[in-house]
């Protein structure tokens, strides 16, 4: 328990970390169908968000993005909800909820589609575990173009199969779903450069904040029941500072009846 309580608290500090580092901050361009923010929330319905951009980063600043972060196959007649939100740091997080209204069971592969802004010139640094890390090549080989690198994290249990061509960040999630049945999907992009642009560093950040969102997804904002819904990321609660003070509280009771029960053994 002790070990993955650190294990928590570590990936946090190293989130809290980058985003204190001197980086450049994205500026939204989160697609509404009206303007760009640092935020959507929208439901499928009469209008579905089948193979529609909105809720897609369509920059986020410094070129990193042409239309990134939705669903373009797989949803059907499923019925879509998302929420999609700039936090703090430069982590861009994506939640989709996928319901069930007919009758019948239905098993399908929906497809998380992203066209990244570096127009084919992508280097992938490291592919693992649902962590992706790209960057635009400089023209020698190396990371140092002009987009920030980029760290896509798609879930921690293996549900996501990820992967990036020339241009294109894909995630194929095979899912069923039962009559009345809902799941959701929660998928993340982190960006890391500096203000006059990206440097070997920032790949090293990319990676481990990437490792981080993979151990402790960002979950702030969200409710409990959209929490215990998220199908493709493992998640070990962490404990709220009432919890640590309880926690502590128990550990020094422990200490003292111990230390009681040794005291009672010698004097017998």
């Amino acid at each position: 328990m002790f070990k993955r309580i650190l294990f928590a608290a570590t990936a946090v500090l190293a989130i809290s970390t980058s985003a204190h580092a001197v980086q450049f901050q994205a500026e939204g361009g989160i697609f509404n169908g009206v303007d760009h923010g640092t935020s959507y929330a929208g439901a499928g319905g009469a209008t579905p968000l089948y193979n529609q951009a909105l809720g897609a980063v369509v920059d986020g600043s410094h070129g990193a993005f042409d239309a990134f972060g939705f669903y373009n196959a797989g949803v059907g007649s499923l019925t879509q909800s998302r929420q999609v939100d700039l936090l703090s740091g430069n982590v861009y997080r994506f939640f989709d909820t996928f319901t069930n209204n007919t009758g019948a069971t239905i098993t399908t592969t929906l497809n998380f589609f992203g066209n990244v802004g570096s127009d084919g010139e992508e280097l992938i640094s490291f592919n693992s575990g649902g962590l992706i890390v790209s960057c635009e090549d400089d023209w020698s080989g190396a990371c140092g173009g002009g987009d920030p690198v980029l760290a896509l994290v798609s879930g921690n249990n293996g549900l996501g199969q990820a992967s990036i061509t020339p241009d294109r960040y894909n995630v194929s999630f095979s899912i069923t779903l039962q009559a009345g049945q809902s799941l959701s999907l929660l998928n993340f992009a982190f960006l890391a450069s500096e203000a006059d642009g990206p440097t070997a560093a920032d790949v090293l950040l990319a990676k481990t904040t990437g490792q981080a969102l993979l151990n402790a997804p960002r979950l702030d904002g969200l409710t409990a029941a959209q929490i215990g819904s998220i199908a493709n990321f493992n998640i070990t609660p962490v404990p709220e500072a009432s919890s640590w003070a309880m926690l502590v509280a128990g550990l020094g009771v422990m200490g003292v009846l111990r230390a009681r029960l040794r005291r009672t053994a010698v004097a017998a």
